[in-house]
């Protein structure tokens, strides 16, 4: 049974998300993967939405793959009944969860029933490739990525933070350049998509 919620900002929907997970899951611990902020200067929001789960009563765990080894990763998600991956650099993410062979791992578990929460870029990465975020995310900060695969969990493109600053022009340009190319589907930072199995519902 698949079950992910994909936001664009977490802190910022978390009322939808919250209502989420008290109908799928008991469990009050999140692993918690900040990767995707380790290249970007703005990192305040990933305090904003740890502060958002621990308001709600989660336990949060901040475990940053990029830092520890394949064998301790597959561990921690292995015990983990719930897994948010934060915003921030799309490409670098996937390039530090694929630097630990962390791709085929993660989406076996999330298929077998790992509840996955994305914000942003972790929402970006489970569409069936990811170049097109490079409209609105820098790839040369991924200096080892050299394919932009991503883990093909849905058969659509999200485009975050859609009309919201600073991410107006950059979302916009990204709509024109692949509405005729991709399956896009627009959220804003207040919005959320439930995938279940292979539905999917866009939440306001």
């Amino acid at each position: 049974m698949k079950n992910m919620i994909l936001t664009s900002s977490l802190y910022e929907s978390m009322g939808i998300v919250k209502k989420i997970l008290d109908e799928k899951t008991e469990s009050k611990k999140i692993l918690f993967i900040p990767t995707a902020t380790n290249v970007d200067e703005y990192k305040q929001y990933i305090h904003l939405t740890q502060k958002a789960f621990e308001d709600f009563g989660y336990e949060v765990e901040n475990f940053d793959v990029s830092v520890f080894s394949e064998e301790i990763a597959k561990e921690k998600l292995s015990e983990a009944k719930i897994v948010f991956i934060s915003g921030g650099n799309t490409f670098y993410l996937l390039q530090e969860l694929k630097r630990k062979n962390l791709i085929p791992y993660l989406k076996e578990r999330i298929e077998n029933g790992l509840l996955y929460i994305g914000e942003s870029a972790g929402s970006v990465i489970v569409a069936p490739d990811i170049e097109y975020a490079s409209v609105i995310d820098d790839k040369i900060v991924a200096t080892e990525l050299d394919d932009y695969t991503g883990l093909n969990l849905v058969d659509f493109y999200i485009v975050p933070h859609f009309e919201e600053e600073p991410f107006v022009e950059g979302s916009r340009n990204t709509v024109e350049l692949y509405k005729d190319k991709l399956d896009l589907k627009l959220i804003n930072n207040k919005e959320a998509i439930l995938v279940e199995n292979n539905n999917f519902t866009i939440l306001k």
